[in-house]
């Protein structure tokens, strides 16, 4: 009984073996054998990389044409040199606070005194916006700090905040600074 049945086994093996592949079958091949199913295996591919589609509305590319150089002290002459597009209107300002407070609150704080939330688990290394030394820096470098992130600590905002919401977040810093209205 026990070779009869072990017989059976090694047959069925056997014959369960596509010659094709010299593979044995996998759950595919047996599910493509329900005629319903097999319409679905064997279909006309849609390739829906081919055709390029237009990226949503408000979204940020990861790679776009906003080429900012990291924010290192070698590179301090090419951001000093970028010049803030966005006048500090109302809405400008009011538009960076409300990213400042998604993005820069939580370590910076609301004052921007680098004693927010999550200051206390990273040795409260966070910077304190209204020091003398940050005041001095240009709003270009400010931007390149957002895009391209500093040391080890900050992270790059670049593919999270378009350009233009970045330099809103530069306008509201200045205001927490006390350098504009």
């Amino acid at each position: 009984m026990k070779r009869r049945l072990l017989l059976m086994l090694l047959a069925g093996v056997l014959a369960g073996c596509n010659e094709a592949t010299r593979r044995f079958p996998g759950p595919d091949d047996v599910i493509a054998l329900v005629p319903w199913f097999s319409n679905m295996r064997e279909h006309v591919a849609i390739g829906p990389y081919k055709m390029p589609l237009q990226p949503v509305e408000g979204t940020v590319p990861v790679t776009g044409t906003d080429v900012v150089p990291a924010a290192i002290p070698s590179n301090r002459p090419v951001l000093d040199q970028l010049q803030n597009p966005m006048q500090r209107t109302a809405a400008s300002i009011e538009r960076g606070e409300d990213r400042y407070a998604i993005y820069c609150e939580l370590c910076h704080g609301a004052d921007g005194s680098g004693n927010g939330p999550v200051a206390p688990a990273i040795a409260n290394s966070v910077r304190n916006l209204l020091d003398d030394a940050q005041v001095q820096n240009t709003d270009g470098w400010i931007y390149g700090t957002i895009a391209m992130g500093f040391g080890a600590l900050m992270p790059e905002y670049g593919s999270k905040i378009s350009p233009e919401d970045r330099w809103h977040i530069v306008n509201y810093v200045r205001v927490l600074q006390g350098v504009a209205q």
